[in-house]
């Protein structure tokens, strides 16, 4: 499947990233296999940013706590590369998304 990147996350700021994507969904992008969907695309709803840095090869990643949309949405420690967000959520999608997953 190939997404375009309309997003440029990787320039702005910590808090300004933060702020972005706690408390939404993200469409994210895999840079390997997994082992929940084929497609490597996945959704996290974030529920908070833990750290945001840069790896040895100069990527920058987050650890967050996230719910896994594709996975049963339990909540577990992930690090995503901020490269593989591909989509963002809004607020009012996001809610409305998290209380169709409650009925």
């Amino acid at each position: 499947m190939n997404i375009q990147h309309p997003l440029n996350l990787v320039q702005i700021s910590k808090g300004h990233l933060k702020k972005k994507i706690t408390k939404r969904v993200l469409t994210y992008l895999n840079a390997s296999r997994s082992s929940v969907k084929t497609d490597g695309v996945r959704r996290f709803f974030i529920e908070s940013v833990e750290h945001d840095r840069f790896s040895i090869d100069g990527r920058r990643y987050l650890t967050v706590l996230a719910r896994d949309l594709d996975d049963g949405g339990a909540s577990k420690y992930r690090s995503l590369h901020v490269s593989g967000i591909a989509k963002i959520d809004g607020r009012l999608k996001t809610a409305c998304g998290m209380v169709k997953t409650l009925l």
